[in-house]
């Protein structure tokens, strides 16, 4: 009798719990592969401050998504941009300013909920395959109440770069301080470029809950065709790997959803380049049982099977 009710009350508790109790927020994620074509060639909605002004002998030298590969105005001409993952990302020389670069660039706002997360990758400083003198460069990041340098609320950290061996790095902060708020985040490249400063490069920013971190791009190649690969292992307690490919750059949606075909998580999405990736589900919110994951892109969708056991 008592195992009846319970089941009832599991089976009234799915039927009519909010569809998106588990689902993961992804508030921005933006790799610049189809944004920054505007006349600012930034993301729509975001901003950029030029606060030094004291170059005005380069005033292409300030932050814009630009093409890997694009030659800095006024650098040296073996110091070309670069991206993360696809062809794109957001960049900056040292000489945007002279004697101190001081520019801001900030995202669009964003609403943060207890557990939202900013996460992005960065490359600063004098990478090894640079035949050069190892330039320091620092970049701090602000939580701010407007797109304008005055409106910083806090001060988030200041990364510097190595001395030497300079690498894509990935960067996160816990945003659940600035819950119930509408913020700006603003990345802040603020260098003495008389002594030091080379760039810094930005890409693949993510702001939402902290477990959409579980995305990474399993090597270089491209696969040949799209693929959604059975989880790992299956069945599973309380975390499994899943594994897709894409033969095309494509917008991007991994879903779970419970046997009675509700959805009960949002695993991703967002843009990816073509490549071969890695996503991590974690179950530990949900009961044990049957559940199934689907992905669905702009040329092909499958939907999988799995297993919770607890």
């Amino acid at each position: 009798m008592k195992k009846s009710i319970l089941l009832l009350v599991l089976i009234f508790s799915v039927l009519y719990m909010p569809e998106n109790i588990f689902s993961q927020r992804i508030l921005l994620s933006e790799g610049f592969e189809t944004s920054g074509f505007n006349s600012d060639s930034i993301p729509t909605g975001w901003f950029k401050v030029d606060n030094d002004g004291t170059n005005p002998g380069y005033p292409l030298a300030v932050w814009s998504a630009r093409d890997s590969g694009a030659n800095f105005p006024g650098v040296n001409a073996i110091i070309h941009s670069r991206a993360h993952t696809g062809v794109r990302g957001a960049s900056i020389p040292w000489r945007a300013g002279d004697p101190v670069a001081d520019d801001w660039l900030f995202t669009d706002a964003v609403s943060i909920e207890a557990g939202d997360s900013l996460i992005f990758w960065m490359l600063i400083g004098t990478p090894a395959d640079l035949a050069l003198t190892n330039y320091i460069d620092t970049m701090q990041v602000h939580v701010c109440a407007f797109q304008d340098p005055l409106l910083s609320i806090a001060s988030l950290g200041t990364i510097r770069s190595l001395d030497s061996m300079n690498v894509w790095t990935e960067h996160k902060f816990d945003l659940s301080a600035y819950a119930g708020q509408t913020v700006y985040i603003a990345f802040r490249y603020y260098m003495n470029t008389t002594a030091d400063g080379l760039w810094c490069n930005v890409d693949d920013i993510l702001i939402g809950n902290r477990s959409a971190v579980g995305i990474t791009q399993n090597g270089t190649s491209v696969p040949d065709k799209f693929a959604l690969k059975q989880n790992y292992p299956n069945p599973f307690n309380p975390s499994t790997k899943i594994n897709f490919d894409l033969a095309k750059s494509s917008n991007v949606k991994l879903t779970v959803f419970n046997s009675l075909g509700q959805k009960v998580l949002d695993i991703f999405e967002g843009y990816k380049p073509a490549g071969s990736y890695q996503a991590t589900f974690n179950g530990s919110s949900l009961p044990s049982g049957t559940y199934f994951y689907r992905m669905e892109t702009e040329y092909f969708t499958e939907t999988k099977k799995m297993q919770l056991i607890k």
